[in-house]
């Protein structure tokens, strides 16, 4: 990555500037209230009380629109810190891609321009392939996903992520709805994918697993997909289900097909020097258990708002289809088949679906 070429001080005033005219006049829909936030301002321990200090302001970039559930869910990340730090711990939160495109946080947070970050799994964008346990139809539901994610297979990958890239993980349960894809025309069969543009996050892994279905992968920016699918430049969107409102995929589409392929969850990323070296035990420690308890908030809000979405677009026209067991199995059976190609080429180490596939299965077993 580039060496530091973006000073955090131009950063935060220009981010002042992008904030204030993003947000006036923006609306919100309704989302389900959040929990009080209120904790004690210092934990004890016996006799002695945890000391937060000293005072860190931060900062947290994401990609979502101000009204997605993923950013309440991130602001109410931010009210936990501060309310358990009796604030001394501050995070200034700019959704919306306020800061800039996927990519471009991301070398912000390797830099140390930003210092926390909320997205889906990029380490695929920056050499780590991770795509043996992305595999459409290799996980069904969060308890499979998160048993791949507490193994020793996604801990090597996480390592080295960090190595290459100076970012920590410090969350990863912030699950969220199935896949689905939203498109101007129907898509019911594997035969119906063939030659259909659609759009896939910049991930090679993924863009190659969905040309194996027959699609025309074609990777774009998340701020830039409503335009692509309004302007033609892609006929379809490949996406969680929950974003299909909150993003205005809805708006071009015509068709949702529920894929039921697979979990999907996001990160909290922060920066490595700051997460090693910059905070205190108590901070870092803080920090982490209000992230993994702001994913349980928001693992829950995607429950409660996904049928009211649901709901909204097909009150525009919108239908809803889902994915028929029938041809789920000829999905995977092409998506497996692909996956074992990967090892084949190399793209990924020999026996690594393997191992994957004998995760979830230990978790299915209840193992």
């Amino acid at each position: 990555m580039k060496k530091n070429h973006i000073k955090k001080s131009i950063c935060l005033a220009m981010v002042m500037i992008l904030a204030f005219s993003t947000l006036v006049g923006c609306g919100s829909k309704d989302t389900p209230a959040a929990p009080s936030t209120s904790q004690p301002a210092a934990a004890s321990s016996g006799a002695q009380t945890v000391d937060y200090g000293p005072e860190l302001h931060l900062q947290m970039g994401s990609t979502g629109a101000t009204d997605d559930i993923s950013t309440q869910a991130a602001q109410y990340f931010c009210d936990l810190v501060k309310e358990r730090s009796g604030g001394v711990i501050t995070i200034d939160l700019f959704p919306a891609s306020q800061l800039g495109a996927q990519l471009d946080q991301m070398e912000m947070l390797s830099q140390g321009s930003i210092d926390l970050f909320l997205e889906a799994n990029l380490m695929g964008s920056f050499g780590i392939n991770t795509g043996a346990m992305s595999v459409l139809f290799c996980t069904r539901n969060r308890d499979e996903l998160a048993a791949v994610l507490n193994s020793d297979v996604y801990a090597a990958w996480a390592d080295k992520f960090t190595e290459e890239t100076n970012i920590k993980v410090v969350a990863n349960n912030w699950f969220r709805n199935g896949t689905a894809i939203a498109s101007k025309n129907k898509i019911e069969t594997l035969e119906d994918c063939a030659g259909v543009k659609l759009r896939v996050p910049p991930v090679a892994s993924t863009t190659a697993m969905f040309n194996s279905l027959g699609f025309n992968a074609t990777p774009v920016a998340y701020s830039e997909t409503l335009i692509s699918l309004q302007q033609s430049v892609i006929d379809a969107v490949w996406c969680t289900e929950d974003a299909i409102w909150t993003m205005g995929f809805y708006e071009p589409a015509n068709y949702v097909l529920e894929l039921n392929a697979g979990a999907d969850d996001m990160y909290v990323y922060m920066n490595n020097d700051l997460y090693e070296s910059k905070l205190t035990d108590a901070q870092r420690e803080l920090i982490v258990q209000a992230a993994n308890d702001a994913g349980d908030y928001y693992s829950g809000l995607t429950y409660e708002t996904l049928e009211n979405n649901k709901a909204n677009w097909e009150s525009k026209g919108v239908q809803t289809i889902t994915l028929s067991e029938e041809e789920a199995e000829k999905w995977a059976e092409v998506t497996f088949a692909h996956a074992y190609q990967q090892e084949a080429d190399g793209v990924w180490e020999a026996g690594l679906f393997d191992q994957v596939l004998a995760i979830v299965e230990a978790s299915r077993a209840g193992k």
